[in-house]
Formats: structure tokens, C-alpha cells, sequence
């Protein structure tokens, strides 16, 4: 499922979801197959830098959350060359490898549709099946193939967005009075 972010009633649904950027365990982060100096620590603040797969255009990230999450959108960006993701998979609580990734079926998959960010990046938001991403402590997220079936793929930043729960524990609060 795609929408255009830059389309006002999206805009105003998506004003209600926050960046979850801040609730990302950047201590467990995960890529399987990137380049040593372009790594998954480059899509997420303050980095700034780029992620590219490094022997073939697949690439499977690996997410945690610092507390548990509803997910309710992705958000790539990227060069605007043929190196942009194209078949996205999502699993919501799942740790996958390569051929589970490939051979099971995903929480959610699409393929993304991309619009233009600036003038050398594109954008492209998948939204997700917000029922199934209720309450997520950690995504894999499977790139399986990119625009122009190249050699290698590069993401420029992944911001996802949904809402932080609550990780109070009841058992913990103590009776005052």
C-alpha cells in the first residue's frame, strides 16, 4: 500500500505518529550483507551517510526497538539512481536470515513507489497494516531487489513512524499514603 505523503490528508493522518528514531536500539542494529564503510549506522541520525549492500543487491536489516512500538510507516529515502529499494518485506517480531526472508511469508510486503525528495534523493513511504504492527520490539526488513535490478542497493536514511507504548510496569508502583 503506497500514499503520497506530500498529500495533505496524508499529512494530517501522519501528523498524529511520531518519529520513532529516538526509541531505535542503535546498539543492536543489524545489516546482513553491507558494505563495511557504508553501513546501516549511516541511515539513521545524525549520520547523515548512505547503507549499500555489498555483494549483490539484497539487504536485511535487522531493528530493535528500545520499548515496544505500533508501527505505522516506513519511510526510505534514497540516490536517485537505480540503486533504490524496490521489493520491501517486513517482519514485525521476527528475526529472520536470507532464506527465511526469501521463503516465508513477510508481516507485510510491497513494492515501493518512489517520488522525488530533492534534487538528487527520492522518497518513497510504505505504509503499514497498522493491526498487524501493534506491538513490535523489534522489525526485520528485507530489501530484495532495487529499481534497476543492479549490482548493489543504497538507502540514504529510514525513518519509521507510529506510536511509543507505554513500558510502565503496574507492579512497580508502589501504594502512597
Amino acid at each position: 500500500f503506497f500514499f503520497d505523503p506530500d498529500n495533505l490528508s496524508c499529512r494530517s493522518r501522519m501528523s498524529t505518529y511520531e518519529d520513532l528514531s529516538n526509541v531505535v536500539d542503535v546498539t543492536s542494529l543489524e545489516c546482513l550483507n553491507e558494505k563495511p564503510d557504508k553501513n546501516i549506522l549511516g541511515i539513521f541520525p545524525p549520520s547523515g551517510s548512505v547503507l549499500e549492500s555489498d555483494c549483490d543487491e539484497q539487504l536485511l536489516m535487522h531493528i530493535a526497538f528500545t520499548t515496544a512500538v505500533k508501527l505505522h510507516s516506513l519511510e526510505f529515502v534514497a540516490p536517485n539512481d537505480g540503486r533504490r529499494p524496490s521489493d520491501v518485506k517486513l517482519f514485525a517480531n521476527m528475526r529472520v536470515d536470507f532464506s527465511e526472508a526469501e521463503g516465508s511469508p513477510a508481516t507485510q510486503q510491497c513494492q515501493l513507489e518512489w517520488l522525488p525528495h530533492d534534487s538528487s534523493r527520492m522518497k518513497a513511504v510504505f505504509q503499514t497494516k497498522f493491526v498487524k504492527f501493534q506491538n513490535v520490539k523489534n522489525i526485520s526488513v528485507f530489501i530484495g531487489s532495487n529499481v534497476d535490478d543492479g549490482e548493489t542497493t543504497a538507502l540514504s536514511s529510514l525513518t519509521m513512524f507510529g506510536i511509543v507504548l507505554s513500558d510502565m510496569n503496574m507492579s512497580n508502583l508502589k501504594k502512597s499514603g
